[in-house]
């Protein structure tokens, strides 16, 4: 070794971390992934409510169709058996609908069922599976009209997360809507017995006005004959015919407090009473 030399020892001169470093290089780490985490938990609620929002949409639409559907052949019928074991009915309410429909397509081979059942549409509260409380659309249907209208039958969900449904039932006299709408037939062999004379008497005045023995004074007095069995006609049908457009307005919960509203009309045709 030489003399006056000096002697490098290795790592002489360098500066370790000291405590306040450390930590606060813990700090700056566990405040990104704070962050990161919590855009991306944002990032993953803001997905999940999208994709419960188009499910309730297209449940939505898909009720609005269904419910369509089967309004469109809504019905009231005259037909009973003596023991009067079928009343039917259409009650329309602002929230609430029960009519009965001819749209009934059995599913299930001998499954004792004909076209024609009783359906109901209304709003109610329920209870889901985390515990949160929500309103639903709620389909309830009776697969045999019987003397108790509007009572039992089987319920199931539509649409979860309902604001609320709105009715409105078109007069073709009035030419404007109505908020509610009622029909029931609870004695139909009367009424249709009372139509049937009436039709009788009617085909008595037409060939009363044809016949040519009777003349001029035959058509006038066939004439004003008429007038007063289409009055007599009118005053039995009167509360017996169903409204000719049904206006559906359902409002959805949306996200952020703006709620979507789905809206259709449907026209029904067979706005009298099955009777012949």
């Amino acid at each position: 070794m030489r003399a006056g030399r000096p002697i490098r020892v290795r790592g002489a001169g360098r500066r370790g971390l000291t405590l306040i470093e450390v930590l606060v290089a813990t700090a700056v780490m566990a405040l990104t992934f704070t962050l990161a985490f919590g855009v991306m938990m944002t990032t993953v609620e803001s997905q999940n409510e999208s994709l419960d929002m188009q499910q309730r949409y297209q449940s939505g639409r898909i009720a609005l169709e269904r419910m369509g559907r089967e309004l469109s052949m809504a019905f009231v019928s005259l037909h009973q058996a003596e023991d009067k074991r079928t009343i039917t009915l259409f009650e329309g309410e602002r929230d609430r609908i029960v009519f009965d429909t001819a749209a009934h397509e059995p599913l299930t081979r001998n499954a004792r069922q004909s076209d024609q059942l009783e359906l109901a549409y209304y709003v109610k509260p329920m209870t889901l599976e985390d515990g949160t409380r929500t309103d639903a659309l709620v389909r309830r249907v009776k697969f045999h009209i019987d003397d108790r209208p509007g009572d039992e039958g089987r319920e199931e969900v539509l649409v979860e997360g309902v604001h609320k449904l709105e009715l409105q039932y078109f007069n073709d006299i009035q030419e404007d809507w109505e908020s509610d709408w009622e029909v029931q037939i609870d004695d139909a062999q009367e009424m249709r017995e009372r139509l049937r004379q009436v039709q009788q008497l009617r085909d008595s005045v037409e060939d009363l006005g044809s016949d040519d023995a009777s003349g001029l004074a035959g058509s006038v007095v066939a004439a004003e004959a008429d007038k007063q069995i289409e009055g007599a006609e009118q005053e039995l049908m009167d509360g017996l015919f169903l409204p000719s457009r049904v206006r559906i307005r359902l409002t959805l919960e949306g996200i952020d407090d703006a709620p979507i509203v789905m809206e259709t009309q449907v026209e029904i045709p067979m706005t009298e009473p099955l009777w012949f």
